[in-house]
């Protein structure tokens, strides 16, 4: 199984705090992984490839660690702890947030939950986000609008004009620093992948536009890294036939999604990765089992 991870918090992080949902601290996310290490083997992500690659059943009871979008913070709280456990990790990284600014999403993320502003006015109704519950129903709908737009990030550009967030809240969600990528590409534990420049939704580009994001995004972390990226992750898990004939373009030899499609004749360019999104360890146990994955398949259907 490959685990996939997004941002994780400080332990001193306000037991009050969310970001597009629970969030998982330092603490929880080590006892995760050391129950993990105590039930399974954690190989690298070019081991499981090739393991997988000559075939699936031989990945069973191994696992591979990534995380998506390459935050800053992130890198630099778990980095000590996987090396000190053995870990390998797989780091898949946009770079238009790269050293500083925040990926569109991430921007709405903070935004309703961060506490800047009282209100927010969405399409000309305002938004209240005084509560917890208030901020999430405005963050649902500044991501559905982002979504049905024709262009994410240019939606959310224009929302960032008019609610702009202070530095501090800007440098807790960075991007990973020119340094850090460095440090990956010269590690023996660490590697880089693939995430496109700025994080569309690929589905949302043509095919043109797509191997843009995924070219301009590979050479930028090659050049800094000083070592090949071999593999590429859709960001959040969406794409199209489109989308893996430009990953193929670009020179990725395999690409991740996190519910497989099955619309290739090649598997390596759909390989299924399981989203870890809470702290609790027991969900974290049924997502081993495959049942949290099965459940939400069945609600989507």
């Amino acid at each position: 199984m490959i685990l996939l991870y997004h941002l994780i918090f400080p332990d001193e992080t306000p037991a009050s705090s969310w970001n597009a949902g629970n969030i998982i601290r330092l603490s929880a996310f080590q006892k995760q992984l050391c129950w993990l290490k105590q039930h399974s083997s954690f190989i690298s992500l070019e081991e499981y490839v090739t393991l997988y690659r000559i075939n699936p059943k031989s990945t069973h009871n191994k696992l591979a660690l990534t995380f998506d979008d390459g935050y800053a913070q992130t890198y630099a709280l778990i980095a000590p702890f996987l090396r000190n456990e053995s870990i390998p990790a797989a780091f898949f990284a946009n770079t238009v947030n790269l050293d500083e600014g925040l990926l569109w999403f991430v921007y709405f993320n903070a935004l309703c939950s961060e506490g800047t502003y009282p209100a927010v006015e969405i399409n000309h109704a305002p938004y209240p986000l005084d509560t917890k519950r208030n901020s999430l129903h405005a963050w649902r709908t500044l991501i559905h609008l982002a979504r049905s737009s024709s262009d994410a990030r240019i939606f959310a550009r224009e929302f960032a004009d008019k609610y702009p967030l202070p530095r501090e809240i800007q440098e807790k969600y960075a991007g990973l620093r020119s340094e850090q990528i460095s440090e990956i590409g010269s590690s023996k534990l660490f590697s880089l992948g693939g995430h496109t420049h700025s994080h569309p939704y690929l589905d949302q580009l043509n095919q043109e536009e797509q191997l843009a994001e995924m070219k301009w995004n590979k050479q930028i972390l090659e050049q800094i890294s000083g070592t090949p990226v071999t593999y590429f992750a859709y960001p959040g898990g969406i794409y199209n036939q489109a989308s893996m004939s430009a990953a193929r373009q670009a020179g990725f030899s395999a690409a991740f999604a996190v519910f497989p499609q099955a619309i290739s004749s090649d598997p390596l360019f759909e390989l299924p990765r399981s989203g870890i999104y809470s702290p609790t360890l027991w969900k974290l146990q049924l997502k081993l089992l495959g049942l949290a994955d099965a459940l939400q398949r069945g609600r989507e259907r």
